[in-house]
């Protein structure tokens, strides 16, 4: 336990360690390779305790340790621990093909998506401890569940959930790239076979989401009639001749706007010599967190990360862009607002941008008394990207409840 601890306490600062394996030191003059054939791979039927793995950080302890997360409230750092979900969703996926290290694999596994990341509550700055397994498995593809727990050591009894969540991860093979078959799981009892049906549940949901994606096809007749109230209400604003003020708690979509570009640094990449996923969740989280903040004038609650898919690795040296918006705020009584980060890859040559990554982040006005600002969009671009918000924060809710009503808490 202790050497699992600190192996992914380095990955965590590194991407270099044994939980993510420690191919990331290349030789700088490689000699060309001659692949042999790929090897048909022995599957075995592997159960979900199989694959269990936990962390323990003993923050209360090792001040080190707490020193490389704490923030400026004195509570752990959101980014650093979504950072460390990945590397551990990577190592329990490896585990459960057979592998204790990425190093020993002929497989290569890579972060496809991370479906949902809920925060239950506060992450003090006590023990935690970081645990999950496999719950699904299709063909290539394996959905890892993982929770945060706060523990006490002098009262083992006594702990609480901080955080669930879930990725979907995919194998590939390492000579060829293409999909491999991963090992079957053989379903212990009820609550493993509701897991596994859970699994089923949330890829026949992410498919039925992406038929109907509002890049495919067009709003609902609800979502239209919402449009025009929208457009009539910023009309009424932008109407000189109607003597109607913009309210002070209604903000304009286009003024929420805030960027910051970034060099990916090799002290960032992992075992494929891609920059890090869990890295790039980190960079996009500080940078919404920054925008939330602005928006409500306040430090916001972070609620939940929803489903983000990496479209496209990111390699060493790239000049990343990454953009940040208020997507979707209903105001008034309702706290919560949805805030949305695209990462570009800059062709600097070309002068070029490719979408790598969009990731949809929730807050929350903590000012139960206080008005949150409602955001309104004045174009059709906006406009879509106002429903898209709200589309992910309706259906966010009620997968968030259901996970938790599945998992029985």
């Amino acid at each position: 336990m202790e050497k699992l601890a600190q192996d992914h306490r380095t990955t965590s600062t590194s991407k270099t360690s044994n939980i993510t394996g420690s191919k990331a030191i290349e030789n700088k003059n490689p000699s060309p390779e001659v692949h042999p054939p790929p090897k048909r791979r022995q599957l075995a039927l592997k159960t979900m305790k199989d694959s269990y793995t936990e962390v323990v950080m003993p923050f209360t302890k090792d001040k080190s340790l707490l020193e490389e997360y704490i923030n400026v409230n004195g509570t752990v750092r959101h980014g650093k621990i979504m950072e460390d979900l990945d590397a551990l969703a990577a190592a329990i996926s490896y585990k459960h093909c057979g592998y204790e290290l990425a190093d020993s694999s002929d497989l290569t596994i890579v972060t496809a998506s991370v479906d949902r990341i809920d925060f239950l509550k506060p992450i003090a700055a006590n023990d935690l401890r970081l645990s999950g397994h496999v719950t699904y498995v299709g063909y290539s593809s394996m959905e890892v569940q993982m929770k945060m727990e706060e523990i006490f050591p002098d009262h083992p009894e006594k702990k609480a959930t901080i955080l669930v969540a879930l990725f979907t991860m995919v194998a590939r093979d390492a000579t060829t790239g293409k999909a491999a078959q991963v090992n079957p799981l053989s379903l212990q009892d009820d609550n493993e076979k509701k897991l596994f049906q859970m699994g089923e549940d949330h890829k026949a949901r992410k498919r039925t989401e992406s038929e109907r994606a509002l890049t495919k096809r067009p709003p609902t007749e609800e979502e239209r009639f919402l449009i025009h109230d929208l457009y009539l209400e910023y009309s009424k604003y932008e109407n000189s001749q109607l003597n109607c003020s913009k309210p002070d708690d209604v903000q304009w979509m286009g003024d929420t706007k805030m960027s910051s570009v970034q060099i990916m640094q090799p002290q960032d990449r992992n075992v494929h010599h891609k920059i890090f996923g869990g890295y790039l969740i980190r960079l996009a989280y500080e940078l919404a967190f920054c925008n939330a903040s602005v928006f409500i004038r306040n430090r916001p609650i972070f609620l939940a990360l929803d489903e983000i898919a990496f479209r496209k690795p990111v390699s060493v040296g790239t000049t990343l862009a990454l953009d940040s918006q208020i997507a979707y705020s209903g105001g008034g009584e309702h706290h919560s607002f949805q805030v949305m980060v695209k990462a570009d890859i800059l062709d600097i040559k070309n002068n070029t941008r490719e979408t790598c990554n969009t990731f949809w982040f929730t807050f929350s006005d903590p000012r139960k008394d206080h008005l949150t600002p409602k955001v309104l969009p004045r174009t059709y671009a906006e406009s879509v990207l106002y429903l898209e918000g709200k589309r992910r924060r309706i259906e966010g809710a009620k997968l968030a409840q259901l996970n938790r009503k599945n998992l029985g808490m």
